[in-house]
């Protein structure tokens, strides 16, 4: 039932990955069980405190990655769409930029 929703076939895969915030505030290697143009079925060994939204690394050491978006998750396997490519050497700093005084 849930291959209707698909919109483009998924290829198996068995790659280790990594799972970071934009911040680098969470960060967990996965593995990358199968993966389409749109998403990917992930294994993670604790999916406890996995944010809804984070930056999957296919390549942990490139600066090249893919927005996504938790779907599903059941046990250990999450789900994901890809919402937008993300390259870390292009962000721009957030906030003004004017340190100030705490």
């Amino acid at each position: 039932m849930q291959e209707l929703f698909r919109q483009s076939e998924r290829t198996p895969s068995n790659v280790a990955a990594a799972i970071r915030t934009e911040d680098d505030s969470f960060k967990i290697g996965c593995v990358v069980r199968n993966l389409s143009e749109g998403g990917a079925k992930l294994v993670v060994d604790d999916p406890n405190g996995l944010p809804n939204d984070f930056i999957l690394y296919l390549r942990p050491d490139s600066p090249i990655g893919r927005r996504c978006h938790v779907m599903w998750h059941i046990e250990n396997l999450v789900g994901v769409r890809f919402v937008s490519v993300f390259d870390s050497e292009k962000v721009t700093p957030k906030g003004s930029g004017v340190w100030a005084p705490s």
